[in-house]
């Protein structure tokens, strides 16, 4: 009967080199995906916050907030996701740790703050994405905590894994302005859209009004 000692050739120490470096090339992929997937979640509720700003500050106070720190949020909270979203792409890789951090954070704090609304029977929409949101409840609460688990399980993975995505350069910072751009225009649109459509019963009554 043949025994393997630990340490011996046929397993080798740490495993297979080939295992190992096909592990560490899957954690990176998977640490890119939640990257730019946090990103663009936070590039859209900025994007959505700032098109109709009046509305999330709506939002703000009727969560009874103190009026004092209501301006300030409804201008900083925009802020923050628009640079949080840019760092998450663009941040060298010693400095990607921290934008997770702030990530994190800012999702912790927005979902502590949707729960408290919740315990107080306030009927407010969460304004995320903008107003017409949905109004604050289980499931938008589950849904930040699930954006809140990815942020967490990017962090750890950030401390462990080299994210593929390059260094900073000029060409990736216009790729992802016009990425940006793009996909705020496509917000902008697509909320836009209950206005921009005329119906075909829209059109009847022109034409009846007409005759």
């Amino acid at each position: 009967m043949h025994t393997i000692e630990l340490g011996s050739p046929c397993l080798g120490k740490g495993g297979d080199p080939a295992i190992r470096g096909l592990g560490e090339k899957v954690v990176s992929w998977v640490l890119l995906a939640l990257q730019l997937a946090l990103a663009v979640v936070l590039f859209l509720a900025a994007v959505g916050k700032a098109l109709r700003s009046t509305e999330f500050l709506a939002a703000m106070r009727l969560s009874h907030l103190p009026e004092g720190i209501v301006g300030p949020l409804a201008v900083g909270v925009p802020l923050a996701e628009l640079g949080l979203a840019g760092a998450l792409v663009l941040a060298p890789e010693r400095a990607l740790p921290l934008a997770l951090g702030g990530t994190v954070l800012l999702l912790g704090a927005f979902t502590l703050w949707m729960a408290w609304v919740r315990a107080r029977g306030l009927r407010v929409s969460c304004g995320c994405f903008g107003p017409g949101g949905s109004r604050i409840g289980v499931r938008t609460i589950g849904r930040n905590l699930g954006l809140l688990v990815l942020a967490g399980a990017a962090l750890v993975l950030a401390a462990r894994a080299t994210s593929p995505l390059p260094e900073p350069s000029l060409p990736l910072l216009v790729a992802v302005t016009s990425l940006g751009m793009c996909l705020a225009l496509f917000d902008g649109l697509r909320a836009a859209w209950p206005q921009l459509a005329i119906t075909s019963e829209g059109l009847q009554a022109r034409e009846a009004g007409g005759e």
